[in-house]
């Protein structure tokens, strides 16, 4: 079961992962929450408002960070099948780096300029752990650990804590 839902998403955390993905990438997201808690949230998050949200914050940015791994991929697949280095529009053309997409009214979202300045470091590592298991797990453990940090169960043991 995820830890967050799409209304927390949308109202409490961002608007990057469209609707009809994001049950599949939050579901991906906790299960990966519960490897590095050693399954301390199997049988429900704490009590504590604040650490809950916390989680969900977690659940929430690693579901948007696998989501741009999978187009990362994508791009690449699709770069290294046409020979471009950027995205493939419709009727062939180059477009540059997909933001998003949304298989409703086929609708595709492109960086800006800026957003590709600002977010190049973002976008490296991106790209950097598409397609590399060892780097997608590091990106993965570097994006929720911050969340992850402080936060205890009900019985005051770190959801963190390796040991017994």
């Amino acid at each position: 079961m995820a830890y967050a839902d799409y209304k927390f998403y949308i109202e409490s955390f961002g608007n990057v992962v469209p609707e009809t993905d994001f049950s599949r990438l939050a579901e991906r997201a906790s299960d990966f929450v519960d490897t590095m808690t050693f399954d301390r949230l199997v049988d429900g998050l704490p009590t504590n408002e604040r650490s809950q949200k916390r989680i969900k914050k977690a659940v929430c940015s690693l579901a948007e960070l696998m989501y741009q791994i999978e187009l990362a991929e994508k791009n690449a697949t699709n770069a290294a099948v046409s020979g471009a280095s950027t995205a493939i529009g419709s009727g062939g053309s180059t477009t540059g780096i997909v933001t998003s997409v949304s298989s409703g009214s086929e609708s595709i979202s492109y960086a800006t300029p800026q957003q590709i300045g600002a977010g190049a470091k973002e976008w490296s590592a991106v790209y950097d752990a598409a397609g590399d298991v060892w780097k997608t797990n590091d990106l993965l453990l570097k994006t929720a650990f911050p969340l992850l940090m402080g936060v205890r169960t009900d019985d005051g043991i770190p959801i963190l804590y390796a040991g017994m």
